[in-house]
């Protein structure tokens, strides 16, 4: 009898299993699309190229390529894609912290990175410090700058002192 009612219930979930996986299946759709390189232009000037996809005669590119194409910032929060002009928001230390780790992550993981908030509340830029941390010393791995309102992130060059991109 306990044999008769395992095998039913094995039965019945192989059967739900199938039904669910055919049913969720069922509801996908399938699109035919072509990706090919395309040249973006400006004004007549070729800024760079890029992937594109083409669907139903419209044609489809990485928003933030076309948007340095035309030298305009690209963000999206939430739901929304920005162009140019960026929302006001206020990256906390917290979330500065966070962003750095994202850029250096692969690094920061290998070396075992820790990293503490250096600046002060007045200053436009967060300035996080990335170290390793010895037991008989700390050794600075970077300078980082993520400002307050767009989440930029910087570096500084240790070898010349210089601000730099990531």
């Amino acid at each position: 009898m306990n044999d008769k009612i395992k095998g039913l219930i094995v039965g019945i979930t192989i059967g739900f299993l199938l039904t669910a996986s055919t049913a969720f299946a069922s509801n996908s759709t399938s699109i035919k699309a072509v990706i090919h390189k395309i040249n973006i232009y400006v004004d007549g000037t070729k800024k760079t190229n890029t992937d594109a996809i083409t669907y139903k005669g419209s044609v489809y590119v990485p928003i933030r390529i076309l948007g340095n194409s035309i030298g305009k910032q690209v963000g999206l929060n939430g739901e929304n894609i920005y162009i140019g002009k960026q929302p006001v928001t206020q990256i906390t230390d917290d979330k500065a912290i966070k962003i750095v780790y994202n850029k250096i992550k692969k690094e920061a993981d290998k070396y075992h990175l820790h990293f503490m908030i250096e600046s002060d509340a007045t200053s436009n830029k967060i300035t996080v410090h990335a170290f390793e941390d010895f037991p008989d010393h700390i050794a600075t791995y970077g300078w980082y700058y993520v400002d307050r309102t767009t989440g930029k992130t910087t570096k500084m060059d240790m070898l010349t002192g210089d601000e730099v991109n990531l």
